[in-house]
């Protein structure tokens, strides 16, 4: 379970008999201590979860931080919830009580740092971190939403409303739910479009940079605050080196860990000391096991399929070093390169070219993408004027159908409101904000939380709002991806870490475990929950199982989602003792 694990009884309207029996069980059932209550709200959580406490006004779980200094935020409660996500950032779930109106609001912040899954049971909506407080509170059983399994992998990386639970939803990053005796109605009030517009850009590339280490040093500053040790992982890339950099900016008590995997291209120990020098960090090696087994039992039942299993050893690592350590948090960089927009195509150049026209700008963006993604310009160019002058390939998100039955899967995807973009919006804004939409969806299901909470500081508020106001075509400038963050911690990081071209690589990892694992997932897949739902192409399965993987074949990462997704359901349907899921 989650350190900041909680439970809200909202019951606006309802028999307040039906909240107090709810909470009277899980005080006792569930070991949670009453943090507030009035006769429509009631928030539990286990001891010693960080909140804030506003009196009769509501309470906040997590952390509120001031928008400018990083330190508390908020001792009063604030007026409303756009006056909450203005004035503040952090990793929260605030609930502002209005006693006269018998009214709750749910804000969640921007960051979706704390979840916020949500059911209703007897006319009370219940909102926690945890699906099973939610289901041992309302003493219900699972049942898998199968619609939302077939989603999940026909629109990979994108984190809808729905969860993979029956009767379980999560409330968007950014919004207010107002709870009512008259319904519940949902706001925005964050967006990322907010910070996209015209009006709104950095065009200046030293302003540009300034902004972004700014927010990158306020957010690890305000994050880490409060905790007594965090532990950086460091893979030697440039995302978590400049999280190293803006921890010895803060003087956090930080140490570094990097983990090698078998094989050259998972080996990075040499930029990762270099980092750790420049920063002044104690840093840790360590060698992750070879050895995965694909089938095994999750290590977390979550609302959602979460980590790969391929990821399991590393993630197991991490955990039992900071149990041994006395580690209260993780540091991540996870988010980086969607945030920092590393482009996946030439969009920056089309907004170039729809900002500036044909002209110097326009061909200095071909010329710098041409050299990213290692191509000529008259590819570049083609490109970018494509994508400048037509609409999306994918109009809303890219779908997939590898191994799947097509016939049971969505034809589009559902809801996700930093989708609905402007009329005006440019095509390498919408992939900036896509690939972070896609990002968030990798922050849950890793069994380290149980341990210590991860931190992931280049998602909070203040970074997107700063990345989203940097012109898409300054983060390529010179042909480097990444570039407007390079720039800025140019004077604190070696070059030998910003200015190199290569990342290292789990191919050969990955390739060798799912080798490893062929003959346990012919049974594990095709005999397996998803089969019997209907939602596998049995043959395409069963053909690729059954021949070596070529060492060019990237299908395998196709199928990896699959034997996660199985695993997950096998998690919730045939859970292992509990032992086993520490």
């Amino acid at each position: 379970m989650r350190h900041d694990a909680y439970l809200a009884i909202i019951a606006p309207g309802a028999d307040p008999a039906s909240a107090a029996r709810i909470a009277d069980r899980a005080t006792a059932e569930l070991q949670l201590d009453r943090l507030f209550e009035s006769e429509s709200l009631i928030v539990l959580a286990i001891p010693g979860c960080r909140h804030r406490s506003w009196g009769d006004g509501g309470i906040a779980i997590g952390t509120i931080l001031s928008s400018k200094l990083g330190t508390d935020a908020f001792v009063t409660p604030p007026a409303h919830d756009r006056h909450l996500v203005a004035g503040c950032w952090g990793d929260y779930v605030a609930f502002l009580h209005d006693a006269a109106k018998a009214a709750t609001t749910v804000v969640r912040a921007p960051s979706g740092g704390v979840p916020a899954l949500r059911t209703t049971a007897d006319g009370v909506t219940l909102v926690s971190s945890e699906p099973e407080l939610l289901l041992a509170a309302t003493q219900r059983s699972v049942e898998i939403d199968w619609h939302f399994v077939a989603h999940h992998l026909a629109f990979p990386h994108l984190r809808p409303g729905a969860t993979g639970l029956a009767g379980i939803d999560e409330l968007f990053p950014g919004d207010a739910n107002c709870f009512t005796a008259d319904g519940a109605q949902r706001l925005s009030v964050w967006s990322p479009w907010t910070f996209a517009t015209a009006e709104r850009q950095l065009v200046d590339p030293a302003q540009a940079g300034l902004a972004v280490r700014q927010s990158v040093e306020l957010a690890v500053a305000g994050l880490v605050r409060g905790h007594r040790s965090v532990l950086l992982e460091l893979s030697g890339g440039l995302d978590s080196s400049v999280l190293a950099a803006a921890l010895a900016a803060a003087g956090a008590p930080a140490t570094a860990i990097n983990l090698v995997t078998p094989g050259s291209e998972g080996d990075e120990r040499v930029y990762a000391r270099a980092t750790a020098e420049c920063a002044g960090l104690p840093l840790a090696e360590h060698a992750v096991g070879s050895d995965v087994d694909l089938t095994a039992p999750v290590s977390m039942r979550a609302a959602r399929p979460g980590i790969p299993a391929i990821l399991h050893p590393a993630d197991q690592l991490l955990a039992a070093v900071a149990r041994e350590g006395g580690i209260d948090a993780f540091v991540s960089g996870t988010g980086g390169d969607c945030v920092f927009c590393s482009p996946a195509s030439a969009a920056p150049a089309a907004d170039a070219l729809r900002a500036f026209g044909l002209g110097r700008r326009f061909l200095r963006a071909v010329r710098d993408i041409s050299e990213i993604h290692d191509t000529n310009l008259w590819t570049a160019g083609s490109m970018a004027w494509r994508q400048a002058h037509r609409p999306p390939i994918h109009r809303l998100w890219p779908s997939n159908d590898a191994f799947l039955a097509r016939d049971r899967l969505p034809d589009d995807p559902d809801h996700h409101p930093w989708l609905d973009e402007p009329d005006d919006a440019l095509p390498g804004r919408r992939s900036h904000i896509r690939a972070v939409i896609a990002a968030f969806a990798h922050l849950d299901g890793y069994a380290r939380h149980a341990v210590a909470p991860s931190l992931f500081p280049l998602l909070s508020q203040p970074v997107m709002e700063a990345c989203f106001r940097v012109p898409t075509w300054l983060w390529i400038a010179g042909g480097r991806d990444r570039a407007v963050a390079r720039q800025a911690f140019r004077d604190v990081l070696p070059a030998k870490v910003l200015d190199r071209r290569s990342k290292g690589g789990m191919d050969a990892y990955c390739i060798r475990n799912f080798e490893a694992n062929r003959a346990r997932l012919e049974p594990f897949l095709l005999e397996g929950h998803l089969a019997r739902a209907g939602l596998l192409d049995r043959d395409a399965v069963a053909i690729f199982l059954r021949r070596p993987v070529g060492p060019r074949d990237q299908r395998f990462y196709r199928l990896l989602p699959v034997i996660d997704a199985e695993a997950w359901v096998r998690g919730w349907l045939e859970p292992a003792p509990a032992a086993d899921r520490r």
